[in-house]
């Protein structure tokens, strides 16, 4: 039945009056009155529509409806023939009712001829009364009345909590378009919302954007969402732009169902800085030349590291080529398309590790970044950080390390908030791990965490197959940077290289070859002897046995003041320290002047 002609027979019911309604008739009524309540639009039109709809569920001349909602406010409305005082009297009623908070599902009053059914639904309460011009209502129509007012308290909380919805949405669009910096709400992969700051960035249409696959919009955006990242100021380039972009993805389950992403244009040059190494000027497997056994299972089990996300140890001599190693299986992985980022931690002053590697917030020491500054984890976020000579990592800051790889996010130096990270990570050592945790120069649980995966590479004097095919793949690259033509080896050049151990491994080899392009004629393209052996440099000196701190000083300043002859002043001064500090020093360690 449509609206129209249920309002109409509603009409003819309350002014010419119904007979009794039998059981099928009343729920096919109710049925159909219940439908027209559902497509009311507002609290107020869903009132009137039950004032008129009641009437044909029950033998009422008259129908008021009455109920109020948390933030909507009061309805009122009524149906039939009824006086303004009538009206008055019904909704005061009506109103006491709702107060008193009736637990019946209905009320009979004035021996049946009238009645009355309360309802309650989340945060709407309300109530229908009901008038016969002659007879007392039923109970089979009570019941109907008081199921029919229940379908009015359920759609009147839906409507509620749609227009609750409505005036948050508002609202919250309304505080996003104040904002400087650009906005975008992603659900399922569509644009939700997207406020006044990032349109006029994008010099998009906001009205046409909003519904459109961000795929369609902003592809490289798009990608980032899929993969559910987690992003801090992250220099990207989008839609032409060159953009500082924080983005906080919401998880369904495994997959990321909604994405909040605020943009930020970024100074000029500062996201070319801030911009990690891209994935597609790695090495490759192209760039693991040699053709040994040896190498050839480093290859085999590189690839299988390449599709894992697990943690990896590269071990090996110094410049057999481990962080070429390390980019092939990034490039040859599922985060090929992320960063790659490398830290040598032999490089980094110890008091910088700590900001270097998880990041600091502004303020969080003297001479930190003003805007705060993202650590290399974060900078690695979806793809891969290489720990370079990650034996060289102090104990303590190898502890802080293995909370961040189980936590799976990092606390920036002077911050409080912990920022998720996905990150992969590959170690390289030029000394066995496992020696070095027996040695305890390295955690044992670290270790663990670490050492999921695993590969060695063999130094070069143990694949000298390799030889010729790296050292000719060297001659080509230099001969070209350098203005020769050199493309291969002769037979005596080739027999002088393999007889040499190569202790600085493909490194050594790589520089060697480059030394002797520059002693060869431009035109020639074999290089058929060498201009000099390699030899290997002499032996090292060992270095003088580690001492406590507190027996080398007191050696020292017994050393100065015996060069001083016993005078305080002329040992202060060679030592370079105050008279006063002199004196501490020797009752420190009990030395007296002579």
């Amino acid at each position: 039945m449509s609206p129209t002609g249920l309002a109409r027979e509603t009409q003819l019911a309350a002014v010419e009056g119904s007979a009794q309604h039998g059981v099928p008739e009343r729920a096919e009524a109710l049925l159909a009155a219940i439908e027209w309540l559902q497509q009311a639009r507002d609290p107020a039109e869903l009132c009137q529509r039950a004032a008129l709809a009641v009437l044909s569920v029950s033998t009422a001349a008259v129908a008021v409806v009455y109920f109020e909602a948390t933030g909507a406010g009061a309805q009122l409305a009524f149906s039939g023939g009824l006086d303004q005082a009538a009206a008055d009297a019904c909704a005061g009623m009506l109103r006491d009712l709702v107060a008193a908070g009736a637990a019946s599902p209905y009320l009979l009053l004035a021996h049946g001829a009238t009645l009355a059914a309360p309802f309650c639904a989340d945060r709407v309460r309300g109530a229908i009364l009901l008038e016969r011009d002659g007879g007392a209502f039923g109970e089979a129509e009570g019941r109907a009345v008081a199921e029919f007012a229940r379908q009015v308290a359920v759609a009147a909380a839906s409507l509620a909590l749609r227009e609750e919805t409505r005036r948050v949405e508002r609202i919250e669009a309304a505080v996003l378009d104040t904002l400087c910096e650009g906005v975008l709400i992603a659900v399922d992969g569509r644009v939700e919302l997207l406020n006044r700051a990032a349109a006029e960035m994008f010099s998009a249409d906001r009205d046409a954007a909003q519904g459109s696959a961000v795929e369609v919009m902003w592809p490289k955006l798009a990608r980032l969402l899929e993969k559910g990242a987690q992003l801090d100021a992250e220099p990207l380039r989008i839609g032409g732009k060159d953009l500082l972009v924080t983005l906080r993805s919401i998880r369904d389950g495994r997959r990321p169902a909604a994405a909040v992403v605020s943009f930020t244009e970024a100074k000029a040059g500062e996201a070319r800085i801030r911009r990690p190494p891209a994935a597609h000027g790695l090495r490759g497997f192209e760039d693991l030349i040699g053709t040994s056994a040896a190498l050839g299972s480093v290859r085999e089990l590189a690839r299988v590291a390449a599709q894992s996300g697990s943690s990896l140890i590269i071990e090996g001599e110094s410049g057999v080529g481990k962080e070429v190693l390390a980019q092939a299986i990034h490039s040859g992985g599922p985060r090929a398309g992320s960063p790659f980022v490398a830290v040598h931690c032999a490089a980094i002053p110890r008091d910088l590790l700590e900001s270097e590697l998880f990041g600091h917030d502004a303020g969080a020491f003297t001479g930190a970044n003003p805007h705060g500054h993202a650590g290399k984890f974060e900078l690695a976020g979806g793809g891969t950080l290489l720990l370079d000579d990650v034996i060289e990592l102090p104990l303590d800051m190898q502890a802080k390390l293995l909370r961040v790889l189980q936590e799976r996010s990092v606390t920036r130096l002077g911050g409080s908030r912990s920022r998720p990270v996905d990150v992969r990570i590959i170690a390289t050592t030029n000394v066995p791990l496992r020696e070095a945790v027996q040695a305890g120069r390295f955690r044992s649980d670290l270790f663990y965490r670490l050492s999921v995966l695993s590969i060695a590479v063999p130094p070069l004097r143990q694949r000298r197959q390799d030889i010729r095919p790296l050292a000719e793949h060297f001659l080509r690259k230099y001969s070209a940077v350098h203005g020769r033509q050199l493309r291969s080896l002769g037979t005596d050049a080739l027999r002088t290289l393999e007889s040499y151990s190569w202790p600085g491994n493909v490194r050594e080899l790589e520089h060697w070859i480059e030394s002797e392009i520059h002693f060869t004629s431009p035109h020639v393209t074999c290089l058929e002897r060498l201009t000099r052996r390699p030899t290997a440099l002499g032996p090292l000196h060992p270095l003088p046995p580690v001492r406590p701190v507190r027996e080398a000083e007191k050696e020292l300043y017994a050393i100065a003041l015996a060069a001083a002859s016993g005078s305080i002043s002329r040992a202060a001064r060679a030592l370079g320290v105050s008279r006063g500090k002199l004196y501490r020093k020797l009752r420190l360690y009990d030395l007296s002047p002579r």
